[in-house]
């Protein structure tokens, strides 16, 4: 039986003539074999890493060596900023033009494309992440330990994304331009930005961009008393829940008698003092996040009044203001009058038209 038979065989060469039909048929399979090696070989060449040995951390799976690396060319610097789809990002680009910006809409889908937060989540914390406000300009109807939560998710988000293509410093900040609690006389994160000494923060590692004492210093928090004494301290919940979620955070840590730090979430990072901790530790701490059982006021302000230490930083971390505004944004010689005017409590709400109501806002 002529199986191989073709109108094309009958007018075969001579010399195609004289190979058996059985010799061809090992012809056929060697150049198939052969283009199918040839086209691995490519797939292996074209991948991001040859070896790469993969993990699965928690339900998340990842590269677990530094052989892996995404297809972002990191710059020497870069922003991340918690935003919504509506908020107004604009003053970013017109005045930070030479900064990689990384913004976050926390409702944003995958499938809109942009930086979003994982959509696996479905406890009350990451509900949050997707509550439909603003934080460009912070209510005083909405707690700011609500924008806490969601820096928490942003930066595990892009801890956990970039975490093999960092940039040499990146710096996590609320969406808004003006807020509060940002430690220049104008309440202006592009201030702050544009003085910030990079150079501090690759030396320093962690740096809080606030300086100022007045909230958080020199001592927010005593887990020690409070886990000894257990008081009933209704209007002080946080303090109440903090030893056990202290505990929670740092298993292997003793507990301290006393934590403070300048508040609100705003801090700059090298590197360097990221990798001082694995890819596992950080989905860790994305995952005590979505399980915890608080609500977000609580564990917004756990989180406020933790990441010095996560960094490295000792439980009392309030460095002198005359110090720390000389080496985090080179503002020597202050005068206690200088310190005294550099920031300037009004409220959870600037004035409305701030900055252009500035000098009739004193």
């Amino acid at each position: 039986m002529r199986w191989l038979s073709s109108p094309l065989r009958d007018c075969a060469s001579p010399r195609e003539a004289t190979v058996p039909p059985r010799s061809r048929v090992f012809i056929y399979l060697g150049l198939v074999v052969t283009l199918l090696l040839l086209s691995y070989q490519l797939i292996l060449d074209r991948a991001p890493s040859i070896g790469t040995s993969w993990t699965t951390i928690q339900g998340i799976i990842v590269a677990d060596d530094d052989r892996f690396v995404p297809d972002v060319v990191p710059a020497e610097k870069e922003l991340v900023l918690a935003a919504m789809q509506a908020s107004n990002m604009s003053w970013v680009e017109e005045h930070l033009p030479e900064w990689r910006v990384n913004i976050y809409r926390a409702d944003a889908k995958h499938g809109d494309g942009g930086l979003t937060v994982p959509v696996n989540k479905g406890n009350e914390a990451m509900v949050y992440l997707t509550y439909v406000f603003d934080i460009s300009t912070l209510q005083s109807s909405i707690p700011s330990s609500k924008v806490v939560i969601m820096l928490m998710a942003f930066f595990t988000s892009y801890i956990i994304d970039r975490y093999w293509s960092l940039p040499e410093v990146s710096i996590f900040l609320h969406g808004g331009r003006y807020q509060w609690h940002v430690d220049n006389p104008l309440y202006d994160s592009v201030i702050s930005i544009s003085h910030l000494n990079l150079a501090f923060v690759k030396e320093a590692g962690y740096v809080n961009l606030r300086c100022a004492w007045s909230v958080g210093c020199p001592a927010e928090l005593e887990p020690a008393r409070y886990l000894r004494e257990r008081p009933e301290d209704k209007a002080h919940p946080t303090a109440v829940e903090y030893p056990d979620r202290f505990m929670e955070l740092f298993p292997h840590a003793e507990l301290p008698e006393a934590v403070g730090t300048p508040c609100c979430s705003q801090f700059a990072l090298s590197k360097t003092k990221i990798h001082e901790q694995s890819l596992e530790d950080y989905v860790r701490l994305q995952r005590w996040l979505m399980d915890t059982d608080l609500d977000a006021g609580i564990s917004g302000r756990i989180l406020e009044y933790s990441w010095h230490m996560i960094f490295g930083k000792p439980a009392q971390y309030c460095i002198d203001q005359r110090e720390c505004y000389c080496q985090t944004y080179g503002y020597c010689n202050m005068t206690d009058s200088d310190i005294q005017k550099q920031w300037v409590w009004r409220g959870l709400q600037l004035p409305e038209g701030w900055p252009e109501e500035s000098e009739t806002a004193e």
